[in-house]
């Protein structure tokens, strides 16, 4: 298995499989509905909704830097829909299903090689960008959890 293929694995496991950190994404998120998603500590913080919108941006953020582009997608980060309904929660939770899907794939393709040439981003290379994003996530999902059990 080259660095990549290893890199990729990290993700795969982050979101539903054996992750060191305890708890994969998929249980984190496990019976959170509507109104737990969309509830927040107060104005000045985010909602589970946001988050997941969060990582899911950052996510896309990574894979267009991976083609040597410094840009981001053209969706809002932390996005919570005005209509916040059953439908529209699974929906973004088929979003982030799909991104994640592309994001291994995008891992796995990626020249082990070219991890320690420099991104787009100035001073950081794309091991960097790519573990950085792993970090990133394990970070917000500590977040989801945390307003997960004070909601329980």
């Amino acid at each position: 298995m080259n660095e990549s293929e290893k890199i990729a694995a990290l993700f795969e496991a982050f979101y539903d499989g054996e992750c060191w950190i305890g708890l994969n994404f998929k249980q984190a998120i496990k019976g959170v509905g509507v109104p737990l998603a969309t509830k927040k500590k107060g104005e000045t913080f985010n909602s589970i909704w946001q988050l997941v919108n969060h990582i899911i941006y950052w996510r896309k953020t990574v894979m267009i830097r991976m083609q040597g582009v410094l840009g981001n997608p053209p969706m809002p980060d932390f996005y919570q829909p005005e209509t916040a309904d059953q439908q529209a929660w699974k929906e973004t939770l088929l979003h982030f299903e799909e991104v994640q899907k592309q994001l291994v794939k995008a891992i796995r393709s990626f020249p082990s090689a070219d991890l320690d040439k420099a991104s787009p981003m100035k001073g950081q290379t794309y091991y960097q960008l790519i573990i950085g994003c792993l970090q990133h996530d394990g970070y917000h999902m500590g977040q989801i959890i945390l307003l997960k059990k004070e909601n329980a």
